[in-house]
C-alpha cells in the first residue's frame, strides 16, 4: 500500500508543486540540448531528492533540521549558487543552427557534456533550502499525524521519488518538443529569462529568510501553516488506506 501512494502522491506533488528553480532549468535545458542530453539533468535533480530524503531519514534525523533551513546564512548561501547559476545560463554565449533532423540547437562556446548537465540539476535542487524544507514537512508528516515507521518510509518515498523522475522526464519529453516551434531568437531570449528567473528566485530566497527572522508575527504564520502538499499527502494515504481495507473486507467475505 504504502508503494502505490508514494507513486500517486508523486505524480500529484509534481503536477502541483514543481514551479520552483529545478523546473525552469529542466524546460530549459531540454529545449537548449534536446531531450537525451535533457534526461541528466533530470537525474541530477533526483539524485538530489534522494541524498536530501536519505540524509534526512539516516544522519540528520535527530537534528531540527527546521531551523537550520529557515537560517538567513543557510539561504544566503542557496540563493547565491542559484543566482549565480541564473547568471551563467544569462550570460551563455553561443549560436543556433539546426541538426540534420531540423531541430534547433543552441551550440555553447565551450563543450557541454552530460556529466556538467547533471551537476548543474544536482546542484540547482540541492541548494534550494524550499526543498529541504518540503521533504521535512513530508517527513514530519509520515512520522507523526499517518504514523509510518521505517520501512514504510522508505518504501513511500522510493515510490515517490520513481514516480517524481518518471514526471520528469515526461516534462522533457514535453518541453523537447518546442524546438520546432522556437527561432533561434526566441531559443536565445527563453534562455536568458531562465537566467532571470533563477537570479530572482535566489534573490527572493535570501529576503523571504531575512523577513522571516526579522518579522515575529511572518515566523509564528509560518511556522502554524501546514504546507499544502502535506494535506495532499495525508488525504490520498487516507483514501488509498481505506481502499486497501475495503478490498480486503471484499477478499475476506468470499
Amino acid at each position: 500500500m504504502e508503494l502505490l501512494t508514494g507513486i500517486i502522491c508523486g505524480i500529484v506533488l509534481s503536477l502541483f508543486f514543481s514551479f520552483g528553480p529545478a523546473f525552469f532549468g529542466l524546460i530549459q535545458n531540454s529545449i537548449e540540448h534536446g531531450f537525451r542530453r535533457a534526461m541528466a539533468f533530470a537525474v541530477g535533480i533526483s539524485l538530489s531528492d534522494v541524498v536530501v530524503v536519505f540524509l534526512m531519514l539516516t544522519v540528520l534525523r535527530n537534528v531540527d533540521m527546521t531551523a537550520v533551513m529557515h537560517n538567513v546564512y543557510v539561504a544566503l548561501i542557496g540563493g547565491a549558487g542559484i543566482a549565480a547559476m541564473g547568471v551563467y545560463t544569462f550570460r551563455k554565449k553561443g549560436h543556433v543552427r539546426r541538426d540534420k533532423n531540423g531541430r534547433l540547437r543552441l551550440i555553447s562556446d565551450g563543450k557541454v557534456g552530460r556529466s556538467h548537465i547533471l551537476l548543474h540539476g544536482f546542484l540547482l535542487n540541492f541548494l534550494n533550502p524550499f526543498i529541504w524544507v518540503y521533504w521535512i514537512s513530508l517527513i514530519t508528516l509520515l512520522s507523526g499525524e499517518v504514523g509510518l515507521d521505517g520501512t514504510e518510509r522508505y518504501v513511500f518515498f522510493a515510490g515517490l521519488l520513481v514516480a517524481t523522475l518518471g514526471c520528469d522526464l515526461l516534462k522533457c519529453r514535453l518541453a523537447s518538443l518546442l524546438q520546432q516551434m522556437f527561432t533561434p531568437r526566441v531559443m536565445i531570449g527563453f534562455n536568458k529569462t531562465t537566467g532571470v528567473v533563477l537570479v530572482a528566485f535566489g534573490i527572493y530566497m535570501v529576503v523571504s529568510m531575512i523577513v522571516y527572522q526579522t518579522n515575529p508575527k511572518v515566523r509564528e504564520k509560518e511556522l502554524e501553516k501546514v504546507p499544502q502538499s502535506t494535506k495532499i499527502i495525508q488525504s490520498l494515504h487516507n483514501q488509498v488506506g481505506k481502499d486497501s481495507a475495503r478490498h480486503t473486507d471484499t477478499v475476506y467475505f468470499k
